[in-house]
């Protein structure tokens, strides 16, 4: 057996948090205030004066050293000459350094080259015992501050301006970030909602059954079938949200190959015909022989159950439901079309919106829950085609669909 006085003790490791560091109570009071907008608006503020801070003073040393470089060297090659004769400067004028000049300049022998200000005029001084080199720089002292102070001025209105256009850019940025932000709450609460009915028919149709232990199951047959009937609901809710987050995380769901759509229209068509006699309705196909495409055979066939059988049961008795495919050039023009009551212009904008129902209390007694067309406008845009709504004439809704007749790979090829 181990030995457990020897095993080492790990405690856990806790990464920081910062949103939770202990800030003075008027400081904590600010951040509480502050939007995430904001904040990320203040680093940027602060993040961008510290930049410009370090490039304005980096650019002015830069100069300065570039204007006092001449002026320098020839004070220093006074008492210590250039050997090579090509870089030697003419040296700087010398002066006794006296008692007088001492209780005024107060340089130490040996010292390197000090710019000082004297009698208002700016000088280099380098002294070696009691002699002293000076140089006037005056001019070069004026250049290099009117300079220094127009880089400053450069460089502020600068920050100013990509501080602006940087504000204009976070916020375009930041708005379909809140915008899917929004969704997505909006897509938990729907979903919620969602979920909560048929639980509480399932809960309702269960106690009513434990009311009765004695009863068989042919005495609980309505019970029963009311309870089976929300789970299917729940499987096909569960499916079509998986569905969806696994598209919204970028997960390939696609196997794109060779296939003729107007068979696979045929036999969407064909599982439809029966539902279309239930409705008093007529469907129509009309496609040519073959029409060849390269895509995902199974994910089509997805849209186009989606699309007739939100027709049917939105199109109404006595209404015609027609699904319409042809080639144009190097795509491929599919329809749907009902000639039942439309939709409106504002509905049409939301009619892709995850949940979004036109007629709630429909849809629900007939088991639809607002994602099917959000998973068709996934399929279309996933074959790198387009989908629109638009009123058919003289009544009704039409959804048309223009897909690639060959697909895109990702490295822009088409194959």
């Amino acid at each position: 057996m181990r030995n457990n006085k020897h095993q080492t003790a790990y405690a856990p490791y806790q990464a920081p948090n910062f949103e939770k560091l202990k800030l003075p109570k008027p400081l904590q009071k600010i951040r509480e205030d502050l939007t995430q907008q904001e904040k990320m608006t203040i680093l940027m503020v602060f993040g961008f004066t510290m930049v410009f801070a370090f490039i304005s003073l980096f650019s002015v040393s830069q100069f300065k050293e570039l204007m006092y470089d001449s002026p320098k060297s020839r004070v220093e090659q006074t008492f210590n000459p250039n050997p090579n004769p090509q870089k030697r400067l003419d040296p700087a004028p010398v002066m006794d350094y006296t008692s007088t000049v001492e209780q005024v300049l107060k340089i130490k022998s040996g010292s390197k080259v000090t710019e000082r200000e004297f009698n208002g005029r700016w000088y280099f001084f380098e002294r070696q015992g009691d002699k002293l080199a000076y140089l006037d720089i005056t001019k070069e002292h004026e250049i290099l501050e009117n300079v220094s102070r127009r880089l400053l001025w450069i460089f502020g209105l600068a920050e100013i301006a990509l501080l602006l256009l940087s504000m204009m850019l976070t916020r375009s940025n930041m708005r379909p970030i809140m915008r899917s932000w929004k969704q997505q709450r909006r897509f938990v609460a729907d979903a919620a909602h969602e979920f909560k009915t048929p639980m509480t028919v399932i809960q309702n149709d269960l106690e009513r059954m434990l009311e009765h232990p004695q009863d068989t199951v042919m005495d609980q047959v309505e019970n029963v079938a009311g309870a089976l009937t929300e789970v299917r609901h729940l499987n096909n809710l569960i499916g079509d949200m998986l569905t969806l987050a696994q598209s919204d995380a970028d997960v390939p769901m696609f196997k794109f190959d060779d296939f003729d759509l107007a068979e696979t229209v045929h036999e969407v068509g064909d599982i439809f015909k029966f539902s279309a006699e239930e409705r008093d309705q007529k469907l129509e196909i009309n496609v040519p022989e073959t029409l060849p495409m390269y895509g995902d055979e199974q994910r089509i066939r997805q849209l186009l159950i989606i699309l007739i059988d939100n027709a049917q049961k939105y199109a109404g008795p006595d209404s015609v439901v027609t699904v319409k495919a042809e080639q144009k050039n190097n795509s491929i023009k599919l329809s749907v079309s009902d000639t039942g009551s439309g939709v409106t212009d504002d509905q049409k904008k939301h009619l892709f919106d995850r949940f979004y129902r036109v007629d709630k209390a429909r849809s629900r007694s007939s088991g639809g829950h607002g994602l099917g067309l959000s998973i068709a406008k996934w399929v279309v845009q996933g074959h790198h085609g387009t989908i629109q709504v638009v009123d058919t004439v003289p009544h009704g809704t039409t959804f048309n669909i223009v897909l690639p007749k060959t697909a895109r790979t990702r490295n822009g090829k088409e194959k």
